[in-house]
């Protein structure tokens, strides 16, 4: 079975990243990953606070799953 991501909140798949640290900080630490990372920098300037099932998928593909 293929696990297919869904939407997920920033804050969320942040602190799946950074599980030992504050949401927010755990947020700012996944932007700054973003941001150094040229395809997944757009990211950074959303104006919503959750990422499309394709956009969580880009993310894993560059970062892995958490």
């Amino acid at each position: 079975m293929t696990n297919h991501p869904c939407s997920m909140g920033r804050t969320e798949l942040a602190t799946r990243y950074f599980p030992h640290i504050q949401p927010q900080t755990a947020w700012q630490k996944l932007r700054g990953l973003l941001a150094e990372v040229p395809d997944l920098a757009p990211l950074t300037q959303l104006k919503r606070r959750t990422f499309l099932p394709a956009e969580v998928n880009i993310i894993y593909q560059h970062l892995g799953q958490p």
